[in-house]
């Protein structure tokens, strides 16, 4: 008897398995604390596309990235399950100033929206991170004057 227990207890184990295909999900979200409008310009080399996003003052945008995968989370800006490419940058504008962010090199000295670090993380589960970045005036204080040709709209 205790033979016909243990069968279908092994037929559960069997089809439960260790090879399950997960689905890791990391949200974005960028608030806009400054006074004018954010332009995010993110471009991906790998895929030959430019993304331009706009956040209103006291507005927000969440960014949501997935990867199929046991323990890794999606980057940010990981456009299609593609993680960022060496000649990728973002281009961060409040109308006025502008700051580059580079994939690679990543300016130590700055907050690069490609590294994992320039966020706060708020809510980590088992296959889901949410993280934030709040824009303020100070983020734009020693940034690049833009000129009228170089307008990232």
């Amino acid at each position: 008897m205790k033979k016909l227990l243990l069968i279908p207890v092994l037929i559960i184990f069997a089809f439960s398995g260790c090879n399950k295909d997960y689905m890791n999900t990391s949200v974005y979200m960028y608030k806009n604390q400054t006074s004018s409008s954010i332009t995010i310009k993110a471009h991906s080399y790998f895929l030959k596309k430019d993304s331009v996003l706009i956040i209103s003052p006291g507005g927000m945008l969440e960014l949501i990235f997935g990867i199929e995968h046991e323990v890794l989370f999606p980057p940010p800006f990981s456009w299609d399950e593609c993680p960022p490419y060496t000649d990728d940058y973002i281009v961060v504008s409040n109308g006025e100033k502008q700051l580059i962010h580079k994939f690679y090199p990543p300016a130590p000295e700055t907050n690069n929206l490609y590294q994992e670090e320039t966020y706060n993380l708020v809510q980590e589960r088992e296959h889901h991170r949410t993280y934030e970045y709040i824009f303020t005036d100070a983020d734009f204080v020693n940034a690049e004057p833009i000129e009228p040709s170089e307008s990232p709209e």
